[in-house]
């Protein structure tokens, strides 16, 4: 299993001064984490078409990071696109194909959007009109944790992501299981009333290190979305240690979190 870790997005202002330098300009924030991290996932695109030249400006200042990219929500929540709309996404993307820095499409559907035959067949359309790129899959409605969707997405060419979340909240957790050609998982905190903004204990990377192991030998990308006051840097870097991988922590970003413990 080759692990790599990294965290939903990295331009937050509220990173500046635990994570990133205090005096750290706009441009540089992609260069400073591309210090720490290989891989990052970009959730900007669900909200807005992403932009060539900020594609091809982000691909200038790192030579190695890699990207996943969230879909935007036509293709997700509104659930209703024109192929106009497919070739404007991919055509933003082209450079990170272009220099092999693609790591894969996240599509992150709502809770509303559960297990039918009309779903289904939804996605089979994804499938077929992103054909020819990695694609992940993240559900959020319990009615899908069932075999049956796990061999459903393996056909179609899908890999299933793995959640850790609020329990009894709005999130499918786990279901730890692997499926499809990469391993993919998505950390979004475990705070009900204030999504992504936690700090997991060691103990409980522990425990999602081990499950993360369980899910098979597949090229396997863990990005943190507790990124309230940059808790998911610190997590992300901890992780990446309890693999064994060899990484500096910022005092700075030990010591911010640390005082907000006391708040």
């Amino acid at each position: 299993m080759r692990v790599y870790v990294g965290c939903s997005g990295f331009f937050y202002r509220d990173w500046v001064g635990g994570f990133y330098p205090p005096n750290i300009k706009r441009e540089d924030f992609i260069r400073f984490y591309a210090q720490h991290f290989e891989v990052v996932e970009i959730n900007s695109s669900f909200y807005n078409f992403p932009s060539r030249g900020t594609i091809k400006s982000m691909l200038s200042r790192t030579s190695s990071l890699k990207f996943a990219f969230k879909a935007h929500r036509v293709f997700t929540h509104f659930r209703k696109y024109s192929q106009e709309e497919i070739k404007k996404f991919l055509h933003a993307l082209e450079p990170v194909f272009e220099e092999d820095r693609f790591i894969a499409l996240l599509f992150q559907f709502p809770e509303s959007f559960g297990y039918s035959e009309e779903h289904l067949e939804y996605l089979k359309g994804l499938a077929r009109d992103f054909r020819g790129y990695t694609k992940v899959v993240e559900v959020r409605n319990r009615s899908f944790k069932k075999v049956d969707f796990y061999t459903f997405l393996e056909e179609e060419g899908f890999s299933l992501v793995n959640t850790d979340a609020p329990k009894g909240g709005r999130f499918l957790v786990g279901p730890w299981v692997g499926v499809g050609a990469i391993n993919y998982v998505r950390l979004h905190g475990r705070n009900a009333e204030r999504l992504y903004d936690y700090l997991y204990s060691l103990e409980e990377l522990k425990k999602i290190r081990d499950r993360i192991k369980r899910l098979g030998n597949r090229d396997t990308y863990i990005f943190f979305n507790n990124t309230v006051k940059a808790q998911a840097v610190l997590n992300a870097l901890q992780l990446k240690l309890l693999f064994g991988i060899r990484v500096d922590i910022p005092q700075s970003l030990e010591r911010s979190l640390k005082e907000r413990e006391w708040e």
